[in-house]
């Protein structure tokens, strides 16, 4: 990787907000870009840019990357290195979810994934603080039996003395990859029905429900929700997150996992493009706007 110039944190600031999720989102909506490439332009100083300038929007979208990944990794890089150097190295998308910001109790847990196996990664970049983690850990814990703290090589040392020892670390290294310094130990000791189906939309703690016992509760809708949570307290919890994880994996997109491992896409991208689960037309429209030159 070339080194940047550098740049303040009002322009890093700046940078992320292009390289994200919201703003990439949009790369798939419309064809005219030129208030985004404007603004990028501004961001890294296109005007006075000495070496060679990016000669289309994908281009500039990487060296922006490149930008942040050397001076400001902030949790889009962090979750697009997850999908890309974690995930999509180790598992078979088709047999894979890895859910965005997904809510358990009181906290957004940063990704879940679940294939075989269920694992909720816990991000800390350099620009977070260890606030709430404890809280957040306990929450992860009523649904999932694998946690991960997901941080910076340069934190190892002060996330390591306040972590539990069941919780697994992924490492970000000095040199951008993603390594496993540490496994998760599976904990079933914390897990709650009540925070598992609060987690999921109604027709899916319907099934839940019902491929349990195999009947739903007769009641009027205004005690359906408790009725339902009554059956799942009365099976084994073992039982019930087995089925829970296997009703979340029914949201895995066959299309966008195919649009993924084709590879027309750039690398930068994946993250956002894998939760949009973009038609054919939204993807086509990307392909095309990152591809508008520049020069």
């Amino acid at each position: 990787m070339q080194p940047c110039p550098t740049y303040d944190k009002a322009q890093l600031r700046e940078l992320a907000s292009l390289v994200s999720h919201a703003a990439f989102k949009k790369l798939g909506n419309s064809t005219n870009q030129s208030t985004y490439i404007r603004r990028m332009k501004k961001s890294i100083g296109w005007d006075n840019t000495e070496t060679a300038k990016p000669r289309c929007l994908s281009d500039l979208i990487s060296y922006s990357y490149q930008i942040l990944e050397q001076q400001y990794r902030h949790e889009y890089i962090y979750k697009n290195k997850l999908l890309n150097d974690f995930v999509m190295e180790y598992y078979a998308m088709d047999d894979t979810i890895l859910l965005n910001e997904f809510r358990i109790g009181q906290s957004i847990a940063d990704a879940v994934l679940i294939n075989g196996t269920n694992k909720v990664f816990e991000i800390k970049t350099e620009l977070d603080t260890p606030e709430r983690l404890e809280s957040q850990l306990n929450d992860y814990y009523k649904a999932f039996t694998e946690v991960y703290l997901f941080t910076h090589i340069s934190l190892l040392d002060k996330y390591l003395s306040i972590l539990p020892n069941y919780v697994g670390v992924l490492i970000y290294t000095e040199e951008g990859e993603v390594a496993q310094f540490r496994p998760a130990i599976n904990n079933k000791e914390f897990l709650d029905a009540s925070f598992m189906m609060a987690s999921l939309r109604k027709p899916e703690y319907s099934r839940l429900v019902k491929e349990l016992v195999g009947f739903l509760p007769e009641v009027t809708p205004v005690f359906y929700y408790r009725a339902c949570l009554t059956v799942l307290n009365e099976l084994p919890i073992e039982d019930v997150q087995s089925m829970y994880c296997h009703i979340l994996k029914n949201r895995i997109d066959k299309q966008t996992n195919m649009y993924l491992t084709q590879g027309d896409l750039p690398s930068f991208v994946n993250f956002s493009f894998y939760q949009a689960k973009y038609n054919k037309k939204a993807y086509l429209t990307m392909i095309n706007n990152l591809s508008k030159n520049l020069l």
